[in-house]
């Protein structure tokens, strides 16, 4: 028997909780993801635009993370 801890599968968001966690538009998740700024999957794709984005919690932390600035980088 393993005695490995059961971790239990990682939560993903819609490009909509994303936008909505990070307090911008909907397209600006969209146009993050494409550029590769924050890890997302493509579940599948529409005939107008490409949905069924899906976005590990985290990526969004990890994004957050990466965005940090400091004060002295405010100043510059």
């Amino acid at each position: 028997m393993s005695t490995e801890p059961i971790t239990p599968p990682e939560r993903f968001l819609r490009a909509q909780e994303v936008a909505d966690r990070l307090n911008v538009h909907v397209s600006t998740v969209y146009r993050l993801a494409d550029s590769g700024r924050l890890r997302a999957h493509r579940i599948g794709e529409g005939r107008l635009r490409k949905r069924g984005l899906r976005v590990p919690e985290s990526a969004v932390t990890d994004y957050l993370a990466d965005s940090l600035i400091t004060p002295a980088e405010v100043a510059a």
